[in-house]
């Protein structure tokens, strides 16, 4: 008779490039992890500071774990994968029965929130401002080109994450961090499904929201073209869609279809070219686009499904079956084993 297999839930931590010991490891209650598109990805330990051998508090000293130490994250189960990496940022101390401290941090794209700046570019694109500002907080950069170049652009008292959010939305771009590398690139919904998830098999639940789309199935983008003194226009409209994710229709036509056609949004920007309103107008388009379809699912341990990533869900009928595109997700390990919930996006059904 073969014995049964039985998975094990296992994760692993470095810090500040170490193994932990064995101590401090059997110390450890819990860990997750959180990331979302365009927020810094964030670890939680929770970690049981009473040292019961030698009657005294545990790993609270600010030298075993302290504020700027580098924790390298990995999941999985049985074999682990690397998940993140990321700084210690705060210890929540609890003294109770149990008493325990839980160590955050986040991964390096929260040092783009220390301060604000004034200051302005002169002849240069997104993803050049992009890079720049990697590099002055220690990061290399991998970025798509953004192509427009713009004569001047300022950051009003802003941090620089807000200001990089702020260029990102403008044009449908999104931005996060693997390791020691800042990522700056469009939107992704339109890649190939990584992986498949079969609900009542791989997935435990599933959710999803459908909404009617009701901003306007246009967008028109006018603007002022200073050095020719004329007015430049452009509207992205049916057929401007990025991707309906393999959907018969997209959200738009799906709305239109039950309520008829809705008013133009209009936006008054400040733009370059007429290239330049086009980008915008269909970014605009496609953001709106994003709130068709919701969803949230649960399943065991995977790690795998990473904000970012689309990912095929099966077995929920014809039409809400197919690609979804991850937006956030949870890893977390404790008593229970490992398990994880996500939420995603669809623009077509």
């Amino acid at each position: 008779m073969e014995d049964n297999v039985v998975s094990v839930a296992n994760f692993r931590l470095l810090l500040n490039g170490s193994e932990l010991t064995d101590e401090l490891m059997s110390a450890i209650e819990g860990i997750s992890l959180e990331d979302e598109i365009n927020l810094p990805a964030m670890f939680t330990i929770k970690f049981n500071i009473v040292d019961f051998l030698n009657g005294t508090w545990r790993g609270i000293d600010l030298d075993t774990f302290k504020p700027g130490d580098t924790v390298k994250v990995f999941l999985g189960i049985d074999s682990t994968v690397e998940m993140m990496t990321g700084e210690i940022t705060s210890l929540d101390l609890t003294f109770a029965n149990p008493s325990f401290m839980e160590i955050r941090g986040y991964d390096r794209l929260h040092r783009l929130r220390f301060g604000s700046k004034r200051r302005s570019f002169k002849d240069i694109k997104d993803s050049d401002i992009a890079s720049s500002i990697a590099s002055e907080i220690g990061l290399s950069s991998q970025v798509d080109d953004t192509a427009t170049v713009h004569p001047y652009i300022f950051q009003n008292n802003q941090s620089n994450y807000e200001f990089l959010l702020e260029r990102a939305k403008r044009i449908g771009y999104e931005m996060l961090v693997d390791d020691k590398t800042f990522i700056f690139r469009k939107s992704q919904e339109d890649k190939a499904p990584e992986l498949t998830l079969e609900y009542d098999m791989d997935l435990e639940s599933f959710s999803a929201q459908l909404r009617t789309l009701t901003e306007g199935s246009e967008v028109e983008v006018r603007g002022w073209d200073v050095k020719n003194k004329n007015e430049i226009t452009s509207i992205a409209s049916s057929g401007s869609e990025t991707t309906t994710m393999d959907g018969k229709e997209s959200g738009y036509k799906l709305s239109e279809d039950a309520f008829g056609e809705s008013s133009v949004a209009v936006l008054d920007e400040a733009v370059i070219d007429s290239t330049d309103a086009d980008t915008l107008a269909k970014a605009r388009y496609n953001t709106m686009l994003k709130e068709f379809i919701t969803g949230e699912g649960k399943c065991g341990g995977n790690p795998d499904i990473r904000a970012g990533k689309t990912i095929e869900i099966m077995g929920i009928g014809e039409r809400f079956s197919g690609t979804y595109y991850v937006i956030s997700t949870v890893h977390s390990i404790d008593d229970e084993g490992y398990a994880t919930t996500f939420k995603v996006r669809k623009t077509g059904i």
